[in-house]
Parts: C-alpha cells; sequence; structure tokens
C-alpha cells in the first residue's frame, strides 16, 4: 500500500503555502518544494523537476515499512527495508509484522547503518537485530504469511508468535537466522502437521540442529 498519496503531499505543501491555486508557475520555489519532500519521513527520495512548457512534476520514491514497532512507552513507529525508522501515521496502516516487548525506538534519526558502524552502539542496540529478523521474515512467503509477532523479553532475547496457533516460538538471539528458519520451516511442513498444533505451547528452535518442544497440559 502506499503510504503518502498525491493529495496528502500537494497538501502538505499547501499549510506551508509552496503552492496553491493562485499561485502561477514563475512564483514556485522548486528546490525548496524538494526539500520540503525530502524531509518527509515517508519519503526515501525525491526530485522536483520542470518542463520548457512551464510545467512541473514530482517524482519520489516512498519508503515501504517491514515492521511496526509498539515501544515500551505507548509509541508506536515503523521500521523500514533499508533500515530506517518512521513514525507511525494515523492515516495509513501497513500489514507487516508487529515487535513488542523490551523496546523502545524513538530517536529517527539514527539507522540500522549508523548501528553496524558503530561498535559502541552494536553493543547497547538491538535495532539491527531486530532489522536482520525482520527483513528475512518479510522477504520469504512461506514465513511472511506464518509469523506475525516478534517479542523481545527481557533477556533481549527473540521470541516469534504464529498467525496459527498460540504457540511461543523460541528464536534466542539474531545469530544462525537462515539455519533457524529452516529448521522452523521443516518442522511446520514434516513435524507439527502430524503431530496437530495443540499439542505444543512452545517450539525452540535456538539450538543447533534440533528444534525443542514442550506440550501442554491438556487435561
Amino acid at each position: 500500500m502506499e503510504f503518502l498519496t498525491e493529495e496528502e503531499v500537494l497538501d502538505r505543501l499547501r499549510r506551508r503555502h509552496f503552492v496553491s491555486e493562485d499561485k502561477v508557475y514563475s512564483e514556485l520555489e522548486l528546490e525548496k518544494i524538494e526539500l520540503a519532500i525530502s524531509e518527509m519521513p515517508e519519503v526515501k527520495s525525491v526530485e522536483v523537476y520542470s518542463y520548457i512548457s512551464g510545467e512541473w512534476t514530482i517524482d519520489l520514491t516512498l519508503r515501504e515499512p517491514i515492521a511496526r514497532i509498539f515501544n515500551v512507552d505507548g509509541s508506536s513507529c515503523y521500521l523500514d527495508k533499508d533500515g530506517t525508522l518512521m513514525p507511525w501515521s494515523p492515516l495509513h496502516t501497513a500489514h507487516v509484522v508487529t515487535v513488542t516487548g523490551n523496546i523502545n525506538e524513538t530517536d529517527y534519526s539514527k539507522t540500522v547503518e549508523d548501528i553496524i558502524n558503530n561498535d559502541s552502539l552494536k553493543t547497547i542496540e538491538i535495532l539491527d537485530d531486530l532489522y536482520d529478523i525482520s527483513t528475512y521474515v518479510c522477504s520469504d512467503e512461506f514465513l511472511s504469511a506464518q509469523i506475525t509477532q516478534i517479542h523481545i523479553n527481557g533477556y533481549n532475547e527473540f521470541e516469534l508468535i504464529p498467525r496459527v496457533g498460540d504457540q511461543r516460538i523460541l528464536f534466542g538471539e539474531a545469530e544462525h537466522i537462515p539455519g533457524k528458519f529452516k529448521k522452523l520451516e521443516y518442522f511446520y511442513t514434516e513435524g507439527i502437521s502430524r503431530a496437530g498444533w495443540e499439542n505444543y505451547d512452545t517450539i525452540n528452535i535456538m539450538y543447533k540442529s534440533q528444534v525443542v518442544c514442550s506440550t501442554r497440559n491438556l487435561e
């Protein structure tokens, strides 16, 4: 879905008096218009240019959210596919994986790339790990259909919540990500379909080369 419509862009420009119905082309400040649009959090890149005829156009690329973060302070924001945070919008809702638990991301000037390139940030941040897991889930058709929520527990370990059933999938730290998800996919297609969803309350994929499950008390 589009996170920003053409009419919303123009409305923001009107409110800042960059454009109006009675403003002629010669009065438009295209460089300032381009800068104003580039500062919109939903916009990844923009170019504003004109034609010899006097017409002008806006060519922009929007950010693509991959996860919605629900912070411990009650606020909410999105993480996009380039590792950038963007504020939640009441006008549009993206159908992406949700993130809950021990997280509080409100500094929208910070990016995953900043964290990766800063050794001190890497020791205290979890956003880069969240990005790696969310990107993997988002890019995989099977996983994106199965996993609806990522929860960060008090140990800063990741737990996954599936769309079907009420199990917790214990993922652990953001390491060996492809291998863990391959184990989970195999278990979904070969194991749990035979045993039945209702028999398990946790599925642990933290350990190498095995899936450890705990069964629920059905009495």
